[in-house]
């Protein structure tokens, strides 16, 4: 199913300047959201956090490198200021109105670095019969129905309990066991659209990356099972 949102005399997210259809206005959208501005920015070789004033490494990655598994990782927006306030209305609140808006980013930047299967990185048992949706799979949704990306559904997260309440050396050893390869049968279905082959390359996609566990865990999983190149593009970063 496809999902289209209309809104009008809103206001936008970042300015308070009146919107219709879309939830962040033209020019704050040029100031703010420019992909071709986004994909200049230096970024850590590993974790894809900003870099001022060095290159290669940012220094945490420098101290403890926790992503080993991944290709690349490329952050669209750094968690402060309007973007806390965004991510709130969207995940928290379920202003839907921001899913077409992240997935044309996100879809943008799929096509830049040349990625066109994409793995969400898997909601909370239960979370979209209780709650009506989930945001990483409305982005896919979007990114399937209105970009031709293909999804690839194979992970799936085996604990209710929310990440943000936990803290960074218990996220770290929750992570251990919160994501799996789905069943078998969920798997060879999954596979249907790819002739029963694993695609060499994917893209993880996930809305934030706070220590960097889940998409540790997750691509590690993806690496084992014999995808060869995982990137990884998530919305907003904690830096």
């Amino acid at each position: 199913m496809f999902y289209v949102f209309i809104s009008g005399g809103e206001k936008c997210a970042v300015c308070g300047k009146t919107v219709f259809i879309k939830p962040v206005c033209s020019r704050c959208m040029k100031l703010h959201f420019s992909v071709e501005s986004l994909m200049q920015i230096e970024r850590c070789e590993n974790c894809g956090k900003e870099l001022i004033g060095v290159k290669g490494k940012c220094s945490k990655c420098r101290e403890n490198t926790l992503l080993v598994s991944t290709a690349r990782v490329i952050p669209l927006f750094s968690y402060r200021l309007w973007n806390k306030e965004i991510m709130f209305r969207w995940k928290m609140q379920g202003e839907r109105n921001f899913s077409p808006l992240f997935a044309s980013l996100l879809a943008q930047v799929l096509k830049r670095i040349g990625e066109t299967v994409i793995v969400p990185v898997p909601p909370r048992k239960g979370k979209i019969k209780k709650n009506g949706w989930d945001q990483i799979d409305e982005l896919c949704t979007f990114l399937t129905k209105r970009y031709g990306f293909k999804v690839l559904k194979i992970l799936e997260r085996n604990t209710r309990e929310q990440q943000k309440k936990l803290s960074r050396a218990e996220r770290l050893e929750h992570i251990k066991t919160a994501y799996s390869l789905c069943e078998l049968k969920v798997f060879e279905r999954a596979l249907k659209p790819f002739s029963g082959r694993l695609p060499q390359s994917v893209c993880l996609i996930d809305d934030v990356c706070t220590t960097g566990s889940t998409i540790e865990s997750c691509a590690a999983i993806l690496k084992e099972v014999g995808i060869e190149k995982v990137s990884v593009l998530t919305l907003f970063t904690v830096d």
